[in-house]
């Protein structure tokens, strides 16, 4: 940022899609990003996380070269996303695949999720990262957007990005009324050193999911000599209400816990889940649709805070990290032939619409697959008495799931360029 700056953009969280997002605009000529994230230090619970080939590429378009590296991402060495196995006898019984036009560097990759940030982290200076900042009010004013943390102070910005997550503070100040719904999943998850599983045999190289009628658990590894599990276990929501008050994102639970839980597994199963020095525990949230993402022409959100989808699919990295792309593209076209970035309230006000024109539909046609697997999943395990799934039926489930290309492969440039064809404003 060579010229003096006339836009001021604060953004609120410093997780993955508000770090991208950061780098994505201070690409734009003389813009000032300030980062504010509420937590005291900057650091990520240290769990798995994935990214599918439509993050991957927006990460080489921003020039993260250093995050499609081998060194801090693992591909599976067969080149495919992952393979499903049965529960009881470990037979692979499906595998995911990506389409033919997907490049090697562009292959799903699975990530020690502080290993992500940290390698985010290098490509933004630490001193516009501001923490101990926690929203307590938003005011929309006639020239911008005030904005006041729980220590007293205030901010005015002219542009406030909400990329504070599932549970977004921003959000709730402008949609009060918006709900989370508890998917009736419990989520266990473990990181540890792949040597721990020295002594485990046949440990799959590559990434795996083995599922039962009841249960399913994700063994996978991650850069630099780490292994992940991610395990899900369904109750009933509407008697068990009473665990979401004690069950939190970082709670740590007992590993005798998640041990029972897949006692009956296989052999394999059991023996890592048995590694695991640790669990941690949440409930699975996912949310409602949004009218739209942005707000007085001031606010607009990205990532989890906008389309709340609870981190089904293994899609919420990607699509905060598209979403970042996007609004920096939308900025784009706002850049004069000079190489300025000049806006008045109007410009603001169109940059912000192309691009929620650009990701709603996408992000709402993924949260509405989301809505119809959570639906389908209660009412086959708390239906009103239907026979359960047969060892049969589930195996042609896991023979025939699909691998949706349309959410890990999605264009988001084009879908952005088609969008700007359409807009009036162009």
């Amino acid at each position: 940022m060579t010229d003096t700056p006339t836009l001021r953009i604060a953004i609120i969280g410093a997780g993955i899609t508000g770090l991208t997002t950061a780098i994505a605009l201070r690409k734009l000529p003389n813009v000032d990003v300030q980062i504010y994230e509420r937590a005291t230090e900057l650091r990520e619970l240290g769990q798995v996380i994935a990214l599918n080939p439509n993050g991957l590429r927006t990460l080489e378009k921003l020039g993260l070269y250093k995050l499609l590296s081998d060194e801090i991402g693992y591909k599976c060495p067969s080149g495919i996303p992952q393979t499903l196995r049965h529960w009881k006898t470990n037979e692979a019984v499906g595998r995911e695949q990506h389409t033919a036009h997907v490049e090697e560097k562009h292959k799903m990759a699975r990530y020690y999720r502080p290993y992500l940030q940290e390698a985010i982290l290098q490509y933004l200076p630490r001193e516009i990262i501001h923490l101990k900042k926690r929203v307590v009010d938003v005011k929309i004013q006639s020239e911008g957007v005030d904005v006041e943390f729980a220590d007293a102070t205030i901010i005015h910005a002219d542009l406030l990005i909400g990329a504070d997550g599932i549970h977004s503070a921003v959000r709730g100040f402008f949609v009060p009324e918006f709900e989370l719904k508890w998917s009736g999943l419990i989520a266990y998850r473990s990181a540890f050193d792949v040597k721990l599983l020295d002594g485990v045999k046949d440990v799959p190289e590559d990434t795996t999911q083995w599922w039962s009628s009841r249960d399913g658990i994700l063994g996978t590894r991650m850069g630099r000599g780490k292994y992940g599990i991610v395990a899900f276990h369904g109750v009933d929501p509407s008697k068990n209400e009473h665990l979401l008050e004690k069950t939190h994102w970082d709670e740590t639970t007992d590993t005798a816990t998640l041990r029972e839980m897949y006692k009956d597994f296989h052999p394999v199963v059991r023996d890592i889940v048995g590694a695991a020095p640790n669990v941690r525990t949440y409930p699975n949230f996912y949310g409602g649709f949004l009218d739209t993402y942005q707000f007085g022409g001031r606010v607009v959100l990205v990532g989890d805070a906008a389309h709340s989808h609870g981190g089904a699919l293994a899609a919420n990295a990607s699509l905060g990290i598209d979403d970042a792309y996007c609004l920096y593209l939308s900025f784009l076209e706002k850049v004069s032939p000079a190489g300025r970035l000049d806006l008045g309230a109007a410009e603001l006000q169109q940059i912000l619409s192309l691009y929620v024109g650009a990701r709603k539909p996408h992000c709402e046609k993924v949260l509405r697959m989301v809505h119809a697997m959570y639906d389908a999943n209660n009412e086959r395990l708390w239906g009103r008495g239907e026979e359960q799934e047969t060892d049969e039926q589930l195996r042609e489930k896991l023979r025939t799931r699909p691998y949706a290309e349309w959410i890990h492969e999605h264009d988001v440039e084009a879908a952005f360029k088609e969008a700007r064809d359409q807009s009036p404003h162009q």
